[in-house]
C-alpha cells in the first residue's frame, strides 16, 4: 500500500441522518485524521450529520436549483477537478454525478459506494444501471451487493470491491442502575422493508408479559408509512409503553440507556445499526439479513433470529435479558474490535482506491 495521500472529495445529496450518510461521515473522519485532504460536497443542503464531521474537514453546499441545472452541474464539476478520487454515495448520486462528468468534461474514474438496503428482496436490474454503474469502480457494502454488480449488472470483477460498514467506536459511559421497566430500542428510520409494524406487533403480546416499553428512534422517511405506524400505535391502545423520537441523529449517545435493542427489517445491505450496538456493548436481537448477520451469526447466535414469529422472539428477549449483561456486553464489544476496526477499514480502502486508479 502506498504512502500517498490522496486527495479525496465525497459526494451526496444531504447529510441527514441514515445508513449511507453514516458511513460518508466515518470513512471522511478516519482518512482526515490519516492525513487525507477530504471535502464533503452535498448536492443538496448540508443536513445534521454535518456537525460530526471533523471540523478540518472541508464543506460545500452545492444547493443546486433542479436536477437538470447545467450551471450547477458545471459548479459540481470544477469542484471536483483537483481531486484525485471521486467517491460518490448512493445511485441517485452517481446518476447525477455522472451526467454533469459527461457534459462538462470530468474525465477521472468514479468511485461509487452502492449501500442499497433492498438488496434482499430486490435483485432487479433498472435501465439506467448499466449506463451509469458499469463505468464506476464499485463498492459494494454487502456479498448481495458485490454478487449483483458481477452476475447480474456483468461488471468485470477487477472492478467491483467489497467493503463491509463499520461505525466508530464510541466512548462508553457507565450504565446506570436497572430500572423496574425494561427498555427496548429499536433504531430505523420510517420505510416499509424496515418493519416497523412487526416491531409493534411484538410489543402489544409482550406487554403482557413483561413491564415493558418500546423507543423507536427514526427519520421520517416515509410520511405515509410513519403516519401508519403511528396510527397503528394509537389504534391498539401502546401510547403508554410504545413512543417515538424523529431528532435524535447522534445514536451513541443515547444507547447507553437501553437494555436491549430489537431489529425487524426484511431487508438490509448493513445493517449498520447492529454495528452501532455491539459497539455500545447493547444486547440486540435481529431478524437474518445484511452483510453483518453474515459475519456474525455464528458466533452471536442468540442474536439472530430466522422467522417472525412472536413466540419465538419472546423467547430469545426473555433470554437475552437473564444473560449476564456484563459478559455479554464484552463479547459484543470484542466480536466489533475483531471485525468493525478503523484502521483495518481504512487499509481496505485506500486499495480499493489504488486498485482502482490503476485500472484507468
Amino acid at each position: 500500500m502506498t504512502d500517498r495521500k490522496y486527495s479525496i472529495v465525497q459526494i451526496i445529496d444531504t447529510l441527514e441522518a441514515g445508513g449511507a450518510e453514516k458511513v460518508l461521515v466515518t470513512l471522511s473522519n478516519i482518512l482526515f485524521n490519516h492525513g487525507h485532504p477530504v471535502t464533503v460536497i452535498t448536492t443538496l443542503q448540508k443536513g445534521s450529520l454535518t456537525s460530526q464531521l471533523n471540523q478540518g474537514i472541508e464543506i460545500k453546499e452545492l444547493n443546486r436549483k433542479s436536477k437538470w441545472n447545467l450551471s450547477d452541474m458545471r459548479k459540481l464539476v470544477q469542484w471536483c477537478k483537483p481531486f484525485d478520487i471521486i467517491h460518490v454515495h448512493s445511485s441517485h448520486n452517481l446518476r447525477y454525478v455522472y451526467l454533469a462528468a459527461k457534459i462538462f468534461y470530468l474525465n477521472k474514474p468514479i468511485f461509487f459506494h452502492h449501500h442499497y438496503g433492498n438488496i434482499e428482496t430486490d435483485t432487479s436490474l433498472k435501465w439506467h444501471d448499466k449506463i451509469f454503474m458499469s463505468s464506476t469502480i464499485l463498492i459494494a457494502v454487502s456479498r448481495k451487493i458485490y454478487d449483483w454488480a458481477i452476475h447480474r449488472l456483468k461488471m468485470e470483477q477487477q472492478t467491483v470491491f467489497l467493503l463491509p460498514n463499520i461505525v466508530t467506536k464510541p466512548i462508553l459511559q457507565d450504565k446506570k442502575n436497572k430500572k423496574e421497566t425494561t427498555q427496548i430500542v429499536l433504531v430505523s428510520n420510517f420505510r416499509k422493508q424496515k418493519n416497523i409494524t412487526y416491531a409493534i406487533d411484538l410489543m402489544n403480546v409482550l406487554k403482557s408479559q413483561m413491564n415493558v416499553h418500546l423507543t423507536i428512534i427514526g427519520q421520517r422517511a416515509d410520511e405515509y408509512y410513519c403516519n401508519s405506524i403511528k396510527e397503528k400505535i394509537q389504534s391498539l391502545q401502546l401510547n403508554d409503553c410504545i413512543s417515538i423520537q424523529h431528532d435524535i441523529t447522534n445514536i451513541d449517545a443515547v444507547l447507553q440507556q437501553y437494555d436491549l435493542a430489537i431489529h425487524t427489517a426484511t431487508s438490509e445491505s448493513g445493517p449498520l445499526v447492529l454495528i452501532e450496538y455491539m459497539a455500545a456493548g447493547l444486547p440486540f436481537l435481529s431478524y437474518q439479513t445484511g452483510e453483518v448477520v453474515h459475519q456474525i451469526k455464528n458466533e452471536l447466535p442468540e442474536c439472530i433470529i430466522n422467522n417472525f414469529e412472536t413466540d419465538e422472539w419472546i423467547k430469545k428477549i426473555v433470554q437475552l435479558l437473564q444473560i449476564n449483561t456484563e459478559q455479554l456486553s464484552q463479547r459484543l464489544q470484542n466480536i466489533y474490535a475483531k471485525y468493525y476496526s478503523e484502521e483495518a477499514y481504512y487499509t481496505s480502502c485506500i486499495k480499493i482506491y489504488e486498485k482502482g486508479l490503476q485500472l484507468n
